[in-house]
This record gives C-alpha cells, sequence and structure tokens, in this order.
C-alpha cells in the first residue's frame, strides 16, 4: 500500500527542507483548516507535534484556523496539549443531538463543548502559552448573512455566493475577516491579503466566543455576537477555509490537512477551479487515499455522518474513535519521517 501520509509543498518550502531538514525551529506558522468532524484523522499527529515534537521551542509561533482548525490550535496551545486533544477528541465524538436540531439546540451544544475543553484555566494558558500566538478567524457577517431565519440568511449567501464566483475579493460585499489574534503579536495584516481584514486582541473575555463564532456553520448554528464589536459572526472557513494565506515568507508554514483538496474560501467547493495561490512557502501533510480506504465507510468522518448515523449514536462513536485511534499510524509515520530526516524523498509539489 501507498505510504499512509502524502506531503505536499510548494517551492519555497521544499528549498528550506531539502538544506535544512524540517526542525522545529524552522517552522514560520501553523495553520489549522476548516472541515467539521474530520479532524479526527489528525488527532494523533497534533499530539505528536504539540506534546513532542515542538515543545521545547522557544521562539514564537503563529497558530492560524478557522473553524474547527481553530479549535484544534487552541487545545494545543494550553499547558498540557495532549490531555486537551484527548478532551476534544471525546466531547466531539460524543456530540448528540434530536432528530431535526434547531440551530438553538447545536449553538448550546458547541458552547457547552468549549466549556468544558477550556474549563475555568484554558484560556488563560493560551494567552500565557510561552510561545503559541493564537490566531482565530472569523466572518463578520454584512447584510442577510447574519441573520438566521432560513429565507434571509438563504438570500444573503446566494448573494455572496454569486459575487465569490465572480472574483473572490467580492465575497467582502457580505462577509469580512475578522481575525481574533494572541496581543502579543505573531502576524501583521499583509499576511491575510484579499479581504478587508481586522485583526482584533483575542483577550479572557472574548477567546471562547470568538472560537465559537469561527465555527458557526450557516443554517447550522446561530450567529455569533461577539464582547465589543458590532454585528455577528459566522464560521471563519467561509473566508479562508483551507488556510491559502501568505503567513510567512521565511520558514515553512505547515499545516497538518485531513484532504488532498485545498480550497481558499467554503463557497469556493461550488467553483472547483479555483486553487491556492499562497503556498510558497506551505507544507501539507495529509492521508493517502489508499489509507483513507482502510477507515470505516472507505472515508474520513464527516458532516453527514450526523444524518447517517441518526438514530445509530453508539455506531458512529465506534466508527469516529476508530478513526482517532487509526490516526497514530499518520503519527508514527510523521514521527520517523522526521526522526530519519527524509522528507525530500516524499514531498511532491503542491
Amino acid at each position: 500500500m501507498r505510504a499512509p501520509l502524502q506531503f505536499k509543498a510548494g517551492r519555497a518550502a521544499i528549498e528550506l527542507i531539502e538544506r535544512e531538514g524540517l526542525q522545529p525551529e524552522n517552522v514560520a506558522a501553523i495553520a489549522g483548516a476548516a472541515g467539521g468532524p474530520k479532524w479526527l484523522v489528525l488527532a494523533a499527529m497534533d499530539k505528536f507535534l504539540f506534546g513532542e515534537w515542538l515543545k521545547r521551542r522557544e521562539a514564537p509561533l503563529p497558530l492560524v484556523g478557522s473553524s474547527i482548525g481553530s479549535w484544534r490550535l487552541a487545545a494545543v496551545s494550553t499547558a498540557d496539549p495532549i490531555a486537551a486533544i484527548n478532551r476534544l477528541e471525546r466531547l466531539y465524538v460524543e456530540q448528540c443531538y434530536s432528530g431535526k436540531p434547531s440551530l438553538r439546540e447545536v449553538t448550546d451544544t458547541a458552547t457547552r463543548l468549549l466549556d468544558a475543553l477550556l474549563g475555568e484555566q484554558g484560556t488563560k494558558e493560551i494567552l500565557a502559552h510561552p510561545w503559541a500566538r493564537l490566531h482565530v478567524v472569523t466572518a463578520a457577517c454584512r447584510g442577510w448573512t447574519g441573520l438566521d431565519k432560513t429565507l434571509p440568511m438563504a438570500l444573503g449567501f446566494a448573494g455572496a455566493l454569486l459575487l465569490n464566483t465572480v472574483k473572490r475579493d467580492w465575497l467582502s460585499v457580505f462577509l469580512e475577516r475578522h481575525v481574533f489574534a494572541d496581543p502579543r503579536g505573531g502576524l501583521a495584516e499583509s499576511a491575510f491579503p484579499g479581504f478587508k481584514t481586522n485583526i482584533l486582541p483575542l483577550t479572557d473575555s472574548n477567546l471562547q466566543q470568538s472560537l465559537l463564532a469561527s465555527g458557526s456553520i450557516p443554517f447550522v448554528l446561530e450567529a455569533i455576537s461577539m464582547p465589543g464589536q458590532a454585528g455577528r459572526y459566522r464560521d471563519g472557513g467561509l473566508i479562508d477555509y483551507h488556510m491559502d494565506l501568505p503567513l510567512s515568507q521565511e520558514g515553512v508554514v505547515l499545516m497538518p490537512h485531513f484532504s488532498k483538496t485545498l480550497l481558499p474560501g467554503w463557497l469556493d467547493k461550488y467553483i472547483g477551479s479555483r486553487g491556492m495561490s499562497n503556498g510558497a512557502n506551505t507544507l501539507v501533510i495529509h492521508p493517502s487515499d489508499e489509507w483513507i480506504a482502510t477507515l470505516p465507510n472507505q472515508k474520513i468522518p464527516d458532516r453527514t455522518d450526523f444524518k447517517s448515523y441518526r438514530d445509530d449514536d453508539v455506531g458512529r462513536f465506534r466508527d469516529w474513535y476508530n478513526v482517532a485511534g487509526r490516526s497514530q499510524e499518520l503519527a508514527d509515520f510523521l514521527e520517523e519521517r522526521l526522526l530519519k530526516q527524509d522528507l525530500p524523498d516524499f514531498i511532491e509539489p503542491l
């Protein structure tokens, strides 16, 4: 069988890795893509990278995530990243809903999940982390995209889809990128091109709410209000789905990913021809198709599982935990490559 992991990188990242290898010190940023339950294939890699490989790092490291990517990166920015990812895994897998959950039910469930994930000290630990600098990407709504009633929300997003199809930058008519960032610094606004972008400070009072906003999927969760900010917020993946961002001009931007698909924004999935344009320094690590074919249902978990397992939560728990456990195979393969420093033998052009 083909190797369980594939490595794809831009030209600058390939040259650096061929010259220096991939070291904790030459990682300039880490990106976390949106994707819901798909993150479960990355659980063991997150534990290895943050619980072992990076733990002796000293220089500040920007962590930039949208939606579940921001939740993962918040978890690994706590004092015990391995325990936090284990906690996120359990909380995420064991979500349960009624047959047709309302926006309020899903929003309340997500709120309780983040309460349990962060606990009493999580926010303070994140904001005091010695080197992790969390950046939470959200979409600030304009017009009807911020409403929760189905018809006006649908009309708002139909307009957003239409403008995005013509030109990605025009999406900013309906959605603005607001990044809630560790106030100790990390990334300039130039790291977030293409939209009107506001970089706002993460604080003890808004960190958990920004995570909730970053995961607020339209038609699934309610739009979220942010302390001290006007308007309402939704899923950061609407703008930055797979983190097509120039997060650094030096070093490697590392993105453990769950798919070979790379799309700038969530709405770009309806276009098909729009790919990444800011990947020169990026190294993407994702499972191979052959490995994915060995998983339950021959696929990575996704949000459709909530419907297909609607009357079988126990079955969903079993299969999702199976995938999370199998993710150790990916972590082991990555660890072997980093020990042997033979990544150039595996890297393909991005």
